[in-house]
């Protein structure tokens, strides 16, 4: 697969029911872990780390971010990795965030985010995922964010978003899933 059909991988703002709207991904985005459990800055490294794609068994990587006027955010990032390696990120990941109950990160500009685990559990996509559910405070604001993370094959997806409605991550994740295996020829 060549660059730009991977790209045909990430979700398309026809994907999303609101009205959102596309745009480049920002590295005012990129945290960096302040404190909190540990296996928050391992989360913080390896998210950077698919966002980038600057694992060094990365064969491909792409990026999107839609956003609304009501506040609603979704971050989708794919990544195929050579030589079986996108199961132990995705290992890596799981464990990190099965570890990590709380941990503090700050963006690039400045904004310091406490983010609190609330829930986690598997979803049945690909070859194996899970959904973890996130409480964000800044300040006297909350911000309730759920992540997506499945492998399929080499590749790996991860649907951040933060919609209130609960099933609209799953769905998400469920159309990107299902748009690797159609462009890969997998099932």
């Amino acid at each position: 697969m060549d660059d730009a059909a991977f790209q045909q991988l990430l979700l398309r703002e026809e994907d999303l029911e609101e009205s959102f709207y596309g745009e480049e991904p920002s590295a005012a985005y990129d945290p960096v872990y302040v404190s909190g459990d540990e296996s928050g800055r391992a989360i913080v490294d390896l998210t950077n780390m698919l966002t980038h794609g600057t694992h060094p068994e990365t064969v491909h990587h792409a990026s999107a971010l839609f956003t609304n006027v009501v506040g609603s955010v979704v971050f989708h990032h794919v990544a195929e990795f050579g030589r079986g390696t996108c199961r132990q990120i995705y290992q890596e990941l799981f464990d990190a965030v099965h570890a990590c109950a709380q941990y503090r990160m700050e963006l690039n500009d400045g904004v310091q985010l406490d983010i609190a685990r609330v829930d986690l559990g598997p979803v049945e996509l690909g070859d194996g995922g899970f959904l973890v559910r996130w409480l964000s405070a800044v300040d006297h604001f909350r911000i309730e964010t759920a992540w997506v993370i499945v492998a399929k094959d080499d590749i790996l997806t991860f649907v951040n978003a933060r919609i209130p409605d609960e099933s609209e991550i799953q769905r998400l994740a469920r159309v990107a899933v299902d748009r690797v295996a159609e462009l890969t020829g997998a099932s």
